[in-house]
């Protein structure tokens, strides 16, 4: 099954000070890594980059927000637009331990909903698959199918711009981080990082310089 991978990299970084998602960890841009991680499941990776123009080094297409200023959720909107397959694997530029198995398994599960979705009636359709790690949902760590596009909008429209309550709309099927870092040797608190602010961010290189990214706990809260 194809599935477009979009990168949400349109963000401020307001705690960071600077663009996170171009801070190098051991000697490769966050984003650039990120971009390595999701080769093997997707042939095509979108950068939803907000109105930057920091990506378009890094030779892939980068699609611009079409509601400015509206956080993630124009992100996410901006990259399923863009996309042509029916389900698109979405994540935060922020998130460095996220890796290639955590992909495929989002991947698999959607294969296999898409296979369910043949056989029930449109309003029954799974629209989304989401993790929740550490009990809390990861609406940037997830994969949406296309038909959520008309909602997205009308909640772009409506300013109703917090992620947590537009995915309350939707036919959701979650993965449990627990069972995620149980099979790949991850923790919970690995899956859920987000690289918000200096702290974070030197945690993480100090993380990876020593390569033992997996079985280290360190839980912040995303900026998104």
């Amino acid at each position: 099954m194809e599935i477009t991978s979009i990168i949400i990299a349109g963000g401020r970084s307001s705690r960071m000070g600077t663009n996170k998602a171009l801070l190098p960890l051991n000697g490769i841009a966050v984003i650039e890594r990120m971009i390595g991680e999701l080769a093997p499941v997707s042939r095509r990776v979108l950068i939803a980059g907000g109105q930057h123009h920091d990506y378009d080094h890094l030779g892939l297409e980068v699609v611009r927000d079409q509601y400015p200023g509206r956080g993630p959720l124009a992100g996410l909107y901006a990259g399923l637009s863009a996309a042509t397959t029916e389900w698109s694997l979405v994540v935060a530029c922020d998130m460095p331990f996220v890796h290639r198995e955590v992909f495929a398994e989002i991947k698999e599960r959607v294969t296999r909903i898409e296979k369910g979705n043949t056989s029930t009636k449109k309003d029954k359709h799974v629209q989304a698959v989401i993790v929740d790690a550490g009990g809390r949902i990861q609406p940037l760590l997830a994969a949406y199918r296309r038909e959520v596009l008309p909602g997205l909008q009308l909640a772009l429209e409506g300013n109703k711009l917090r992620m947590s309550e537009w995915v309350t709309s939707l036919h959701v099927e979650y993965i449990y981080g627990a069972d995620l870092a149980d099979k790949l040797g991850d923790t919970e608190q690995m899956l859920q990082f987000n690289m918000n602010d200096i702290e974070d961010y030197e945690w993480a290189r100090t993380m990876l310089s020593v390569e033992k990214p997996r079985g280290t706990s360190h839980n912040k809260g995303s900026e998104f």
